[in-house]
């Protein structure tokens, strides 16, 4: 009974001496100025190749968390559509035209499955733009980072511009005969910016 008592208090001392080591060392690293208030970044570290585990260099990246959602949101919904190559043009749209970066792809969706059914393969025109009823054309774009950054500026100096931000406003200029069906446009696009979270 002696010994265990003896060893549990070595034990116990040992612990206590290990624990105030590693908070002064702890204490001893200082955060560099730059990253108190940085965002979390991700961090990648080169281990040598030889397998000491010894590290040979770090390099943080940042990323922008609303090209992954986009990326998400498109290969939930719609994996082969053409515009999933382009999650960043959403991004640079949104924010060049100071917009929510989830309404140029929640209309894509509503309008023609991301791109998938648009009147022509080389129209790019994947919102309906100036796709009148009984009219099979429409707007043609370049390409998809034209089309989705004139659809940005679009939104910005139709709606925005002019203080029109609420989707059931937006719903019966962009898309009228959706105002007597309940306001289907508006729903719809509501229902796909709430599936990029």
């Amino acid at each position: 009974m002696r010994k265990k008592a003896i060893t549990a208090l070595v034990c116990f001392q040992l612990c206590l001496i290990l624990l105030l080591i590693n908070l002064t060392l702890l204490s001893s690293m200082q955060t560099p100025a730059f990253a108190k208030n940085a965002p979390y970044q991700a961090t990648t570290i080169a281990l040598s190749s030889t397998g000491t585990g010894k590290v040979l260099g770090t390099n943080i990246e940042a990323a922008d968390a609303r090209e992954l959602l986009i990326k998400s949101f498109i290969l939930k919904f719609q994996p082969n559509s053409p515009m999933l190559p382009y999650t960043k043009a959403f991004i640079d749209a949104a924010d060049t035209h100071n917009i929510d970066f989830r309404l140029i792809p929640a209309i894509a969706m509503c309008e023609s499955n991301l791109g998938s059914r648009i009147p022509s393969k080389d129209s790019f025109n994947a919102w309906g733009i100036a796709v009148y009823t009984g009219q099979q054309h429409g707007k043609v774009f370049n390409d998809w980072p034209h089309a989705i950054d004139w659809v940005g500026q679009y939104i910005r100096e139709k709606y925005y511009n002019r203080s029109i931000t609420d989707l059931v406003e937006i719903g019966a200029i962009w898309a009228p005969p959706s105002v007597s069906k309940d306001n289907s446009w508006a729903k719809c696009v509501e229902g796909f910016m709430n599936e990029i979270r």
